[in-house]
């Protein structure tokens, strides 16, 4: 009989390998790297964040027996806890922050979901996280400030969109009364991803469900890959795929929302020439030159982070699926 909560970490460490690996465009990879983070720091997160992925799933067992409550979950610690694991010690490279924010709710409501049905559906993760995500805590909400300043990056941001508003001011991570106005102002986990949806995917992926993760993501690398033995070129497929739906969040944030849009564009190129299967790589290679062009200003960050959350989705399927032993 399989332990769920170190199947499921070692799953998880697996995944963010298999992302790191694939040869996406404009992203670290096993022939890329840039003056400041290399697949090397991408392999030491990896391999850190092992104790908060099982203290993930060891939790989503416990809710789904019935052990402790939502209420109880304390997400916020283990969050904290990850990129504390992840950020100190051997490695001081933030790779996989936003991995992490998508990471560790979606163990806890998979381990919850096998421990009830044996094997893995969307439709049963969403109910989990929606009990997860909406019974976050101010706590909560101050561990992740804690885990913001652990993964601290020198990335720039860009503050101009008209999103921007003395709200979001007033919870940002450089302001020094941050946490002070958390807790003046009850501000819970979930409250916090719903006011920074709209400047954020992995916010908006908090505040609605998981939606494009589990009903976009996962279902069209599901489709397109069968097995370990493909997963790769799934993989770069997807993540090409993804770039051309929406400019990425993490471009927009460091070079504009004009740069991304541009990126989007080469890319949905590239995706009508990969379905019609003519000059797909001479394509690839030109969006990852451009990519590339000005060292990690371009690099879609936040899609990877949304396809490394798929894959961890399609391994699960595969491992838990109703014919494994």
């Amino acid at each position: 009989m399989k332990s769920t909560s170190w199947r499921l970490a070692s799953i998880g460490q697996l995944s963010i390998l298999l992302e790191a690996s694939s040869p996406k465009p404009g992203n670290v990879n096993r022939q890329f790297g840039f003056s400041d983070t290399d697949y090397r720091h991408f392999l030491a997160s990896a391999s850190l964040i092992g104790r908060g992925l099982h203290s993930s799933a060891m939790k989503g067992e416990a809710l789904a027996e019935e052990k402790i409550s939502p209420q109880e979950l304390k997400i916020g610690e283990l969050i904290h806890l990850s990129a504390l694991d992840t950020f100190t010690g051997i490695n001081k490279r933030n790779t996989i922050l936003g991995t992490i924010l998508l990471y560790i709710p979606l163990v806890v409501a998979t381990s919850s979901v096998i421990t009830v049905d044996g094997n893995f559906s969307t439709k049963e993760a969403q109910k989990w996280l929606s009990q997860i995500i909406e019974n976050t805590s101010v706590e909560d909400c101050l561990n992740l400030y804690e885990a913001f300043h652990l993964a601290r990056t020198t990335n720039p941001r860009v503050e101009s969109s008209a999103s921007w508003t003395e709200t979001h001011s007033r919870y940002d991570i450089d302001n020094p009364k941050v946490m002070d106005n958390i807790v003046e102002d009850g501000l819970t986990l979930y409250e916090l991803f719903k006011l920074s949806a709209d400047v954020d995917e992995i916010s908006s992926e908090w505040a609605n469900n998981f939606s494009l993760i589990l009903n976009q993501v996962f279902p069209y690398l599901d489709k397109i890959a069968d097995n370990l033995e493909n997963l790769e070129e799934g993989i770069v497929q997807t993540f090409v795929w993804l770039l051309s739906l929406r400019p990425d969040g993490l471009i927009a944030k460091k070079a504009g929302k004009k740069q991304a849009e541009i990126v989007r564009r080469l890319a949905e190129r590239t995706m009508k020439a990969w379905n019609q299967d003519t000059g797909s790589l001479e394509l690839m290679k030109k969006l990852d030159d451009e990519l590339r062009k000005e060292g990690n200003l371009l690099n879609p960050g936040t899609t990877a982070d949304l396809v490394s959350a798929g894959i961890f989705c399609k391994l699960v399927t595969l491992d838990f699926s109703k014919d494994s032993p």
